[in-house]
């Protein structure tokens, strides 16, 4: 890492304060730390190290190669000790979570020290497993390869970290595949990695875990609302009274399944853009009508939403977390998207490649959710489905059932 990379860094934590000026921040605290060392002060970091100045004595040292001695002075240098705990967290074996989606495959590598679960580092490749299953409802061979290929540098990272156990999940793309089986014998064959299938129930209690997660780490008490997660190849709808789950929804509605049912292209027509939202519109019809605090909206669609109306330059979870997009922007987002060419669109600030020709139809559903709830602007929050695989893990540990697979 970089003074550059971590002036970055605190860029997701202090948006507030402009580039320059972390720049600025970052290169006096080092300076600070400089001209202490030359002091010969000790420097203590707590939970971190501390840097210590320490002479070394002189010593005789012998060339070698023609037996030629030399008297080397005594050296003043610094060195840096770890903290006990930051030792024992470096030492603290790494968990992975890895989700299959319809778009995305992700995974998460993370930590479990002293009663806290750490999110540590984060891998995502959007494969598209689900294009053209509307077709003959079969993972085709070219979506099978990309997966595998994306599968198989991912058990790569496992190895390189030493990865003991894992909670790998599949959810909408494998339930509906018909040759679902066979593609998961063939990951299983070539990589060694169990995939689990989850119900839309148990997805949905997933997504619950790790948005609740979430919404404590923002320090949000929310009473009635309604968590959203729009998928590529459902919609899950879950609804919270009091603050504890009360139902669960799924629409075999999400963004991949309406750019191939409708064949999207771009620029798209008024009456093409229309003729989506009623589409979305009539689907929506199925969820029960009710009065919401707020609206919280989770996954791959989520954080592309909250990176356009941004503008992020890169995938800034820390920033992500806790954004609140109205309405109106949204219909913004639409309207300029619906209008650009797909070239165009992938030029657009905060686009994610290999989003570019699916972002608009999750906008879209977002968007008449807000109008059929009669909400006006929704939260976005980072954690969901994939950070509960590994709060999943966690609790294993904790039972002692954790089973290890590499």
């Amino acid at each position: 890492m970089t003074k550059r990379d971590l002036s970055q860094g605190l860029q997701s934590f202090f948006s507030e304060i402009n580039e320059r000026d972390l720049d600025f921040i970052v290169e006096n605290f080092f300076d600070i730390l400089k001209s202490a060392l030359l002091e010969g002060r000790k420097i203590e970091l707590r939970g971190f190290g501390r840097f210590e100045v320490t002479k070394a004595k002189p010593y005789f040292f012998t060339n070698p190669k023609n037996q030629q001695k030399y008297y080397l002075k005594d050296k003043v240098r610094a060195i840096f000790k770890l903290g006990k705990e930051f030792k024992e967290r470096l030492n603290a074996p790494f968990l992975a979570g890895l989700d299959i989606g319809t778009q995305t495959i992700r995974l998460l590598l993370g930590k479990y020290y002293a009663g806290e679960v750490y999110f540590l580092k984060s891998f995502r490749e959007n494969v598209r497993l689900g294009e053209g299953l509307g077709i003959d409802s079969n993972i085709s061979p070219q979506a099978r390869k990309r997966a595998l290929e994306v599968l198989e540098r991912f058990k790569k990272v496992l190895e390189k970290y030493q990865v003991k156990s894992y909670y790998a999940i599949g959810t909408a793309v494998f339930r509906k595949a018909k040759n679902a089986e066979e593609v998961l014998e063939e990951i299983k064959s070539k990589t060694q990695l169990e995939i689990e299938i989850l119900p839309p129930e148990k997805e949905a209690q997933l997504v619950i875990e790790g948005v609740l997660y979430g919404l404590k780490k923002l320090g949000l008490n929310l009473k009635n609302f309604m968590v959203v997660d729009v998928g590529g190849g459902s919609t899950e709808f879950i609804y919270f009274k009091e603050g504890s789950p009360e139902g669960i929804k799924s629409l075999e509605m999400g963004a991949v399944v309406l750019k191939e049912l409708f064949n999207i292209r771009y620029p798209l027509t008024g009456r093409a853009l229309q003729s989506i939202r009623s589409f979305i519109r009539d689907q929506l019809k199925n969820l029960t009508e009710r009065s919401l605090e707020k609206i919280v909206a989770t996954g791959g669609s989520a954080s592309l939403m909250g990176s356009l109306d941004l503008k992020l330059n890169r995938y800034e979870p820390e920033r992500l977390n806790g954004h609140i997009v109205t309405a109106e922007r949204i219909e913004r987002l639409i309207h300029k998207i619906s209008e650009y060419t797909l070239s165009r669109i992938k030029s657009i600030k905060g686009m994610e490649e290999g989003r570019e020709d699916i972002a608009l139809p999750g906008l879209l559903i977002y968007s008449e959710i807000l109008k059929y709830y009669n909400q006006g602007d929704l939260l976005i929050t980072t954690y969901g489905i994939l950070e509960a695989t590994l709060l999943s893990l966690v609790k294993r540990y904790n039972n002692g059932l954790t089973k290890e697979k590499t």
